[in-house]
């Protein structure tokens, strides 16, 4: 006689094998992404492993800036999902792997509410001045603020990088994400990076390095769908953060090059 249990079982041993399976592809991705990160740091000689790392990690911080929040949703999907939910759970998954890269990552928000500096404004004023705020108190830091795209034309898709032209790294950081947007995940997308204007307050007044990534369009359906997508933002953010994490340390290998120049002379 069949015990009654073995559909449980099964489906117990199969859920077990099947989040197993989905580790093992995580672990794997992150240390192909940790050993591409360290190659391109060690393209300068060194005088031991340890000052590579030191190079690479020492002092560098980012920025995680969860777009929206509260009552402002930011856009929303066709089937209703608003973007600031999005926008969180990508940036989760973005600070992890950053920290998993050996980088220090602050997050403006990490629950779904606005924020405020105590000024005087609409809520608006004051929860972008008080992202601004955090990035002053990191003037260290990197900061890559996550958003999604919208638009009345649903045929429009693709991820696009927008830079704070107040610090060179800020447009570095963008062309090296959109690169590899294109090199690793969307081959189709020809987008180019854009210098921010007034019209983008954060980006604008910061003195920080700084990119605003809008990782797609939820105007159309297909790609609102990827968006929405566990696995597609896992992807997004190791291209994001290997990206971001290269462009951090050439920079720092040229300032470290330029030091040492000035002291020999």
């Amino acid at each position: 006689m069949k015990s009654i249990h073995a559909p449980a079982q099964t489906r117990k041993a199969a859920l077990f094998v099947l989040k197993f399976f989905l580790f093992t592809v995580i672990f794997t991705l992150c240390t192909v992404v940790c050993v591409y990160i360290f190659r391109s740091c060690g393209t300068r000689t060194h005088s031991s492993s340890d000052d590579i790392a030191a190079l690479c990690v020492s002092g560098n911080h980012f920025i995680i800036d969860a777009g929206h929040g509260g009552v402002d949703g930011g856009a929303s999907a066709a089937n209703g999902t608003p973007e600031k939910e999005l926008n969180l759970a990508l940036s989760f998954v973005l600070r992890d792997v950053l920290d998993i890269l050996g980088y220090d990552a602050v997050m403006t928000r990490t629950e779904d509410l606005m924020l405020s500096d105590d000024g005087s404004g609409s809520n608006k004023l004051r929860d972008l001045r008080a992202r601004l705020n955090i990035a002053k108190a990191n003037p260290d830091a990197v900061l890559i603020s996550i958003h999604m795209n919208k638009f009345p034309d649903t045929r429009l898709s693709g991820l696009q990088v927008w830079y704070s032209p107040n610090h060179p790294l800020g447009q570095t950081t963008a062309q090296f994400i959109q690169n590899d947007i294109k090199t690793y995940i969307s081959p189709d997308n020809n987008r180019e990076i854009k210098k921010a204007d007034s019209n983008i307050y954060i980006l604008d007044r910061i003195g920080n390095p700084a990119v605003l990534v809008e990782c797609g369009f939820l105007s159309n359906v297909r790609e609102a769908q990827r968006l929405s997508d566990d696995t597609y933002r896992r992807k997004l953010a190791l291209v994001i953060a290997a990206a971001a994490s290269r462009a951090r340390s050439g920079h720092n290998r040229i300032r470290t090059e330029q030091e040492n120049s000035e002291t020999d002379q």
